[in-house]
Parts: structure tokens; C-alpha cells; sequence
């Protein structure tokens, strides 16, 4: 009986992690997604009027960071 256990990979504490750093944009792109999928098209509204804020204050936000 076969449970798939050669695909899982376990790790030892010893075994160093790689870490993935992430753009600004992606960490966005990836909360907004889920707020997308939990409100549904309201939370695309929501999102949609962020971004446009956003994209017209371009410079300012860019100072912020």
C-alpha cells in the first residue's frame, strides 16, 4: 500500500531554510488576491480603488517606503 511518502521531504533541525525575498508589488499582488477571493467582486472594487489611489500618488508612496 502505497501513501506517497517518498514525495515528502522531511527536514532535520539542523537543515538550513531558503528564504525568498519578495518585491513590495508581490507581497500586494498576493494579499489582494486573498482578499479578492474572500469578498468576492466587492473586495475587487475595494482593491481596484486602492491601486488607483495608489498609482495617482505614485511618488509619495515611494517615499513612505
Amino acid at each position: 500500500m502505497d501513501l506517497g511518502l517518498e514525495t515528502a521531504a522531511l527536514k532535520t533541525p539542523g537543515q538550513a531554510e531558503e528564504k525568498q525575498l519578495y518585491s513590495v508589488e508581490e507581497v500586494f499582488d498576493r494579499i489582494d488576491r486573498k482578499f479578492i477571493d474572500f469578498y468576492g467582486e466587492y473586495g475587487r472594487k475595494i482593491v481596484n480603488t486602492r491601486r488607483t489611489e495608489w498609482n495617482r500618488d505614485d511618488a509619495l508612496n515611494l517615499k513612505m517606503l
